[in-house]
């Protein structure tokens, strides 16, 4: 493993934090790569390549700094990684008073490299599942190789799945709390989705994660569902952040990915409309509806609202009206108005329209209608 000089400079401004003393960061060639001092940063300093050479503390009093180039009185420890050394941690001052901090310092180094080691490999492997997946979801046909891919990456590929979209809502975040949030989501997605070996959480854009959920017999579906909808609330409540949850249909083989993928999607359309949680195979007229495009949808919002759309109270009883299946007593109730507000409002409509709100398919009419009006708005 290399020193990197983000590395460098990380382990300079953590040893600061509890040695009160210049502390430099050298590379195996002997030149310092970070310093608490940025103007030595760059210099050749001799101790430290001679530190590296004998594998061992070297120690340089006050009377030693004329011996050896680029030097300041302290102490130089080799930095070992899997048992070799990789750069030197050197601490300024005079080697007897400094001298408890160096094992301190040395081992705490080592412990900054482990830990951005393992961090790397970790967000590598992440990487990669993230790549697989996207072309996963986006395949009609999986070959051989990407099944060799899979399998490699930890992947059974014909675990029978359902892929979940999870969109989070972050739209009243700042895009300091954004960067925030999503790490605390993708930790609390993580405890509270990933339960089966085979389960697999992707980073999927901002705010947005893919979940490839096992889901074989139709107890595990069952199962799948309570989480689903336990995740969402629980989210709701630790991060006061709205999420939408949305489920495709079960597949068996790794080639029928991208349809799951697929009607999670439309089924995220709905969930987003409706704030709740969504599975695909559970949907009729919304799946139906969710095949029209956005410039049908927007003709067809035009046609049958008409100048409704510029009268928001309007749109609000109708709506309620298609909810409270017609009944004028529980619409009044539903708004708290009078029941002669509520006629003269259905008169209204009815004018503007040139509609008759008695017709079933006029009635159907309106309610897809509305449907498609307030997921645009």
């Amino acid at each position: 493993m290399k020193l990197l000089s983000s590395l460098a400079k990380r382990i300079v401004y953590e040893v600061r934090d509890i040695v009160n003393e210049e502390v430099i960061v050298v590379n195996d060639q002997g030149t310092i790569m970070a310093a608490s001092d940025t103007t030595r940063v760059g210099q050749y300093h001799e101790g430290a390549l001679l530190a590296l050479q004998k594998n061992d503390i070297i120690k340089i009093s006050s009377s030693d700094v004329a011996s050896f180039n680029g030097v300041k009185a302290g102490l130089n420890l080799p930095i070992k990684f899997t048992g070799q050394p990789i750069g030197v941690i050197g601490l300024t001052g005079d080697p007897k008073n400094i001298g408890p901090f160096g094992e301190l310092t040395q081992r705490m180094t080592e412990l900054i490299i482990q830990e951005a080691y393992s961090s790397e490999r970790l967000a590598s492997k992440n990487r990669g599942l993230e790549t697989f997946v996207y072309e996963w979801a986006h395949k009609q046909i999986v070959d051989r190789d990407m099944y060799e891919r899979g399998e490699i990456l930890g992947i059974q590929m014909d675990v029978s799945r359902i892929c979940v979209l999870i969109d989070i809502d972050m739209s009243e975040s700042s895009s300091r709390e954004v960067r925030f949030v999503e790490y605390d989501v993708y930790d609390e997605l993580h405890e509270l989705l990933v339960v089966a070996e085979q389960d697999f959480l992707i980073r999927w854009g901002q705010g947005r994660f893919v979940l490839l959920k096992q889901a074989a017999l139709p107890t595990e579906r069952e199962a799948v569902r309570d989480q689903l909808v336990h995740c969402q609330r629980t989210l709701k409540k630790r991060q006061n952040v709205n999420v939408y949850i949305a489920a495709g249909s079960t597949v068996q083989q790794a080639a029928e990915m991208s349809l799951s993928y697929k009607n999670a999607k439309k089924a995220l359309r709905v969930a987003k409309h409706h704030k709740t949680t969504v599975f695909y195979d559970d949907l009729t007229l919304d799946v139906a509806l969710a095949e029209i495009s956005d410039d049908t949808r927007q003709l067809f919002i035009d046609r049958v609202l008409g100048p409704l759309k510029y009268e928001p109270d309007l749109l609000w009883t109708l709506r309620k009206y298609m909810e409270c299946e017609l009944s004028l007593k529980e619409t009044a109730k539903h708004l708290h108005i009078h029941i002669n507000t509520l006629h003269y409002r259905l008169q209204r409509i009815a004018e503007l329209t040139g509609k008759r709100l008695k017709d079933g398919e006029q009635l159907t009419k309106f309610y897809i209608a509305l449907l498609f009006w307030y997921e645009f708005n």
